[in-house]
């Protein structure tokens, strides 16, 4: 139904569409355009909308509206020739298939992270994370004009994308460089149809956050190794050895001396600590201590060369251990083990 300036309700509409629920689907206006010739030139638009000149704030080119108490949205829009969808909730705007957007986005953004939603979940707290965050190249840039050019016209045009008075244009930008971040974290690099790589920052915050935990656990473990200076005084001590101040060689200095991580680790039953000590060696000691620098037991290594020693789960309660090699009074390195249950 054509009408031309009907004023209704207050309102003037150029157009009026009006369709009772009289069967399963009810369409107030179908707008359709389709191309149909096989060369697939020119332009189509289904519903073309301009609004302008009216109160400040008030133009609307399309306008949409959901009103009613079930699920529903004030636009919808699909893909793939989706034409049925049930939108779970009440929305403004509910969309299926990719949205793009080449200006700012003023929202407030939640993703969607439900269990239930989700499978194959692993924990990463085995990836060694910051190791791989420490490869990142974090960069600070500015946006670079991109260019819409016209296809299927007699002339082509190209038309910037981006306004160049815009914040988004003239401010700083930091970043990653997406082929970067590819080499390093392939999954959280994906190709848009055009071609173009974008970064998905929400799914950096996970590792960076396991990262954070790498290192306070790397901090527990150096005030741990700090706190075992006592022990190891009273350990020269009561064999007649010097205490830990005497010493003038560095960790590095001690010649032939290894320690190696426990394996397998984590571990909840067994696991093996192998080491390898010189003949030189008085006195060697395999201390395990708690993260808050507590001995909690001390082996004598009686054997010299190539050696192991097995740690039984069964004597400590699941957390997080260091263990330590003192070789004649002096601590040469330490480790970290996971006792799980």
């Amino acid at each position: 139904m054509l009408r031309t300036g009907v004023p209704n309700y207050g309102y003037q509409f150029g157009i009026i569409g009006h369709s009772d629920l009289s069967t399963d689907k009810s369409v107030g206006i179908r707008g359709q355009a389709y191309s149909s010739t096989a060369t697939y030139e020119g332009r189509s638009w289904g519903v073309w909308g301009i609004a302008g000149n009216a109160t400040s704030g008030y133009n609307y080119a399309v306008f949409g509206m959901h009103n009613g108490t079930n699920n529903g949205a004030g636009i919808v829009g699909t893909v793939n020739n989706n034409q049925d969808v049930n939108v779970p909730g009440i929305y403004a705007g509910y969309f299926i298939g990719n949205v793009a957007v080449t200006g700012i986005v003023t929202a407030q953004n939640i993703t969607s992270s439900d269990k239930r939603l989700k499978q194959n979940i692993k924990s990463m707290k085995n990836l060694k994370s910051l190791d791989k965050v420490q490869l990142l190249n974090p960069v600070e840039y500015n946006l670079k004009q991109r260019y819409s050019v016209s296809v299927g016209d007699s002339a082509k045009k190209s038309r910037p994308i981006l306004d160049e008075k815009s914040q988004q244009f003239t401010k700083k930008h930091f970043g990653l460089i997406a082929q970067e971040l590819q080499e390093v974290y392939p999954d959280l690099v994906y190709e848009n149809p055009d071609g173009m790589l974008a970064v998905d920052y929400v799914g950096l915050i996970p590792v960076l956050i396991q990262s954070i935990q790498e290192l306070k656990s790397q901090i527990d473990v150096l005030t741990a190794l700090e706190a075992t200076t006592l022990p190891v005084k009273q350990a020269s001590k009561s064999s007649g050895g010097s205490t830990i101040n005497d010493f003038d060689t560095s960790l590095e200095e001690v010649k032939n001396v290894t320690l190696e991580q426990n394996a397998p680790n984590p571990f909840s039953n067994n696991t093996e600590i192998k080491y390898s000590l010189p003949q030189t060696v008085n006195t060697a000691y395999l201390c395990i201590y708690d993260v808050q620098g507590r001995q909690l037991r001390q082996i004598t290594l009686s054997k010299r060369g190539n050696n192991s020693e097995i740690i039984t789960g069964s004597e400590f309660t699941p957390g997080i251990y260091l263990y330590t090699l003192i070789v004649d009074g002096q601590p040469t390195d330490v480790k970290k083990m996971i006792l799980t249950e």
